[in-house]
């Protein structure tokens, strides 16, 4: 009698265990969902140096209630930020780490997004986003080479690209130092390093492509951003 009404209060716990987790899985799905409108209504406002003053909207409901066709970056912000959590959290479970893990991997989307579309990435993002990193380094004891170890990478990261900012006069912008920057706090050393080179090869086997493929010329100027912000979220997810 005694083990049935311990099975019995065992199984609840475990019922009521899942059904909490299953509630948290929706919250955050909900919350990284919000997040991509969110992300998509800054990519809007920041070009005009405007506050986001209005409410994000969903662009899938836009299109799929009123038929307003919104354009492919919308749509798969919307789905690519919660695909985003998903890794992250897939990856690290709901942990500080996954948590931290997915704003990064939010921060550089909105990244690719803007250097795409407008080929600027945007201090109004980097700074804050430099801030918040180098404040979670001391918290993050997965960072390999400790706090120390991911501050000095972000400064050495920002100073080396910065001076090819300098060098190359256009090639590589001060957005391209500054996201340089965050991904050294954010990956840490020596993992930044790894993150920096993977971005710069993409980047380099990009431009081999266009000469190649006779679509660019040595003096095409490419977006180093996508490529960067690439290398640092293989980085973050490895």
């Amino acid at each position: 009698m005694q083990a049935a009404i311990a099975a019995d209060a065992g199984g609840r716990q475990a019922f009521e265990a899942m059904v909490a987790f299953r509630a948290e899985i929706l919250a955050l799905i909900l919350f990284a969902w919000l997040l991509g409108m969110l992300t998509n209504g800054l990519a809007d406002v920041l070009p005009a140096r405007r506050a986001l003053l209005h409410r994000p909207r969903s662009a899938w409901i836009a299109w799929i209630r009123f038929g307003q066709r919104p354009r492919v970056r919308e749509l798969a912000l919307e789905v690519g930020v919660p695909l985003l959590w998903a890794l992250a959290l897939g990856r690290f479970g709901l942990s500080p780490r996954g948590i931290l893990c997915a704003l990064y991997l939010t921060i550089l989307a909105l990244v690719v997004v803007t250097d795409l579309e407008r080929r600027l990435i945007y201090d109004a993002v980097m700074l804050p986003a430099i801030a918040l990193a180098a404040l979670a380094a001391p918290v993050s004891p997965w960072l390999e080479g400790g706090a120390v170890g991911a501050w000095g990478m972000g400064v050495g990261a920002f100073i080396f690209f910065f001076g090819l900012a300098v060098v190359t006069r256009g090639g590589i912008g001060g957005g391209d130092a500054t996201l340089a920057a965050f991904i050294g706090l954010i990956a840490g050393f020596p993992r930044g390093l790894q993150a920096l080179s993977w971005g710069a090869l993409l980047a380099g086997v990009f431009a081999l492509g266009l000469l190649l493929s006779r679509r660019g010329t040595w003096n095409t100027l490419i977006p180093y951003g996508p490529f960067l912000a690439l290398g640092g979220a293989l980085a973050l997810l490895g």
